[in-house]
């Protein structure tokens, strides 16, 4: 088989004058071994935190943050979060190693995490 994963990515902006017109693109991967998606549901709480992918090595991952108020910090090494996902967001990226640590802002924040190895 082929092409079993497929990432659509997009923006558009429209403030004021500045507009930037949708732009998105979707692109297809091969999955060599099918295992479910990892690990679903994950409460982080205000200090640091790792995400467990379980026996899946994270290629593609998908995060939404289901909190209505506070962001969520992500980063690949203790100590250090390059993104930040705020509040009701989803992010789509693709994993570079099995590391994964996220701390909230203000208060423990509910998250969805779907890691699929590719």
């Amino acid at each position: 088989m082929a092409d079993e994963i497929k990432v659509t990515t997009g923006i558009q902006v429209s403030n004021g004058s500045l507009l930037v017109p949708a732009i998105s693109s979707t692109k297809s991967y091969d999955q060599a071994a099918p295992i479910a998606p990892a690990p679903g549901g994950v409460n982080v709480g205000t200090s640091e935190e790792t995400i467990s992918f379980g026996d899946v090595t994270p290629g593609w991952t998908y995060i939404t943050n289901l909190d209505d108020t506070n962001y969520v910090e992500f980063g690949f090494s203790t100590g250090v979060y390059g993104m930040r996902l705020p509040a009701g967001s989803s992010m789509v990226f693709k994993m570079n190693g099995t590391s994964l640590f996220a701390r909230a802002n203000a208060a423990a924040v509910e998250i969805y995490v779907q890691g699929v190895n590719d």
